[in-house]
């Protein structure tokens, strides 16, 4: 009888047994012998892995504004970027596999689909995209409804963002109690009040200010733009993935495919952040 491996059944903690790589590597069962098929399977695993850590870590941006620890929260948003960045880079991965390849098994994922992606769901919902008819998506998983439900009515980073400059200085910040108390199921709209308090805080980090006191402010809203921006970079990549793999055909699931990806592109979740630059140019020049 052969001796058992001494790294997958060792009584002492192990690489393989604290990261769990057996039961991991036991994660890919392919439903077809298309070889590409395990490509597609490990690099959507991998997105559902790092969904779940951008959900710990903007649970955790959240968390430190209402402790009013800005700068924490700024760090936090830079490591997400980070995250960002490689989801945005995985996409060239998955172009590696021709479009004639991929025909000879996606039929076999129907009617499984990513847009049924009960974490991204949930990053899009926290975030600000909040729209109740994607808990539909899930079809018959009433597991999986239930748990995007709950990140339905959760308050963004944004929401959170103006209660702590409410906390921190609302003379300075003329927060509108309106903002405070909003119906957090439903998405950010433009605000001019809104967009006037932040106005302020840009403005106070000009080249004539002195002063680094709300400087650590500043840096979350540049986050959060940041944060929003990048997620809008990574649905454009999405989408011409998609369209350069699958043309205009139908998704799996019974989407219509990449025009109803392109159609999110213009979307974003904090709307003030990136209209306050519209406030912030040159002023008194003289007309055209």
């Amino acid at each position: 009888m052969a001796a058992e491996n001494p790294i997958y059944h060792s009584t002492h903690l192990t690489y393989g047994s604290y990261l769990k790589v057996p039961e991991l590597l036991d994660l890919q069962h392919p439903r077809t012998t298309h070889r590409d098929e395990l490509l597609f399977i490990i690099m959507h695993q991998v997105y559902e892995l790092w969904f779940k850590q951008i959900l710990h870590e903007v649970s955790g941006v959240c968390a430190f504004l209402d402790a009013d620890q800005p700068m924490r929260a700024a760090q936090l948003l830079e490591r997400v970027h980070k995250i960002q960045h490689l989801l945005i880079e995985q996409i060239p991965m998955m172009e590696t596999m021709f479009s004639t390849e991929f025909a000879k098994f996606r039929d076999s994922l129907r009617p499984a689909s990513g847009f049924q992606s009960v974490q991204f769901r949930k990053l899009e919902f926290l975030c600000g995209n909040k729209n109740p008819k994607m808990l539909q998506l899930v079809g018959e998983d009433d597991a999986a409804r239930a748990e995007m439900a709950t990140f339905l009515d959760k308050p963004t980073p944004y929401d959170h963002f103006l209660r702590h400059l409410a906390r921190e200085d609302n003379n300075v910040f003329p927060i509108p109690a309106r903002a405070l108390t909003r119906d957090t199921t439903q998405p950010h709209e433009r605000d001019e009040e809104l967009i006037s308090a932040l106005e302020v805080l840009y403005r106070k980090q000009d080249e004539n200010y002195t002063g680094e006191r709300y400087y650590a402010q500043f840096r979350v809203a540049e986050q959060l733009l940041e944060f929003d921006e990048k997620f809008s970079i990574w649905r454009f990549h999405h989408v011409k993935m998609v369209e350069r793999m699958i043309g205009s055909g139908m998704g799996t699931g019974g989407s219509s495919g990449a025009k109803y990806l392109a159609s999110t592109l213009s979307r974003s979740f904090f709307p003030d952040i990136w209209a306050v630059r519209d406030r912030l140019g040159p002023t008194n020049l003289p007309a055209a």
